[in-house]
C-alpha cells in the first residue's frame, strides 16, 4: 500500500473510532509499528490527528474543512478571482468545474453564455440547473459531503470520456512546488480532470499559499493559468519561468 493511501486509511479508521493504538494499526495495515509511528507523526504534523501514548485520536473537527464553512471565508477574494476566470470562457466552450468554493463562485458569471459544463459539484449543478443555454453534465459517484462533490471510481471513469477546452481547478493548499488537496480519492478525480482538459486554470486565493494539504495533486507544470488575489514578485516570476500565466484578479 502506498504511503498516502495508508495514511488515508488510518484517518478512515479513526473516523469510526475515537482512539486507536499503534499495535492495532500495525495489524490492520500489515506494516511495522515503526512505519505506523512515522505515519502518525506526519498526520499530526498536518493537523489531522493528535498522538497519545501508544496510539492516536482524531484531531478536533476544526481540521475538517467543509464547504459550508469555507464558502463564506475570503468571499471577496474568491468572487473577484472567479469573475476574472470567467473572461476565459467563450460561447460554445466546454469546461470542467470541480467542487470547491472559489470554483462555485465562477458559476455566477456564466449564466448568459451557451456552454457545456461538466462538474462533480452538487453546488454547481444546483446553481446552473435552470440555465437552458448550458448543457449540464453531472459526474456520478460517491458524495463527499464536506465538499458537496462526487468522487470515486464512477466519477473517475466518467471523466475519462470527456475532452474539454478548460478545467477550472480548486485546491486546499499550494506552495512554490506543489498543489495539494485534503482527500486522496478526490485527488484521483482532479488528476483525471487535468488530463481531460486542453487548458488547466487554477483558482486559489492567497490564504492557501505556503500550506500543504494531505494529498499531493500536481506540480506547477500541469497548470496553464493561475488566478489569485495577490502573489509575491519572486513567486510570480518563478511560475512565469515555468510557463504559467499568472493573473492578479484586481489588476
Amino acid at each position: 500500500m502506498a504511503v498516502e493511501s495508508r495514511r488515508q486509511e488510518i484517518l478512515d479508521i479513526l473516523s469510526n473510532s475515537e482512539y486507536v493504538t499503534v499495535d492495532e494499526l500495525s495489524q490492520l495495515l500489515n506494516v511495522s509499528s515503526v512505519t505506523i509511528r512515522a505515519d502518525l507523526a506526519s498526520l499530526e504534523k498536518h493537523g489531522h490527528i493528535v498522538r497519545t501514548y501508544g496510539g492516536a485520536i482524531k484531531a478536533e473537527r476544526k481540521s475538517d474543512r467543509t464547504i459550508k464553512k469555507t464558502i463564506g471565508e475570503y468571499e471577496r477574494e474568491k468572487r473577484i478571482i472567479a469573475k476574472k476566470a470567467a473572461f476565459f470562457v467563450r460561447e460554445g466552450s466546454s469546461i470542467i468545474i470541480d467542487s470547491g468554493s472559489t470554483t462555485y463562485y465562477l458559476t455566477k458569471y456564466l449564466k448568459d453564455l451557451h456552454l457545456t459544463v461538466v462538474t462533480n459539484s452538487l453546488l454547481v449543478l444546483d446553481e446552473l440547473k435552470n440555465e437552458e443555454g448550458i448543457d449540464l453534465i453531472s459526474l456520478g459517484g460517491n458524495i463527499r459531503r464536506s465538499s458537496m462533490g462526487t468522487i470515486g471510481p464512477i466519477a473517475n471513469s466518467a471523466i475519462k470520456s470527456i475532452n474539454a477546452d478548460m478545467y477550472f481547478m480548486g485546491a486546499a493548499a499550494y506552495d512554490e512546488n506543489i498543489i495539494s488537496s485534503t482527500d486522496i480519492i478526490e485527488t484521483d478525480l482532479k488528476k483525471e480532470m487535468v488530463r481531460s482538459a486542453d487548458k488547466v486554470i487554477f483558482l486559489a486565493d492567497s490564504s492557501k499559499y505556503g500550506k500543504k494539504a494531505f494529498s499531493s495533486l500536481s506540480n506547477w507544470d500541469d497548470i496553464d493559468v493561475f488566478i489569485t488575489d495577490k502573489i509575491s514578485p519572486a513567486f510570480k516570476k518563478k511560475l512565469q519561468d515555468c510557463g504559467v500565466d499568472v493573473i492578479i484578479a484586481e489588476e
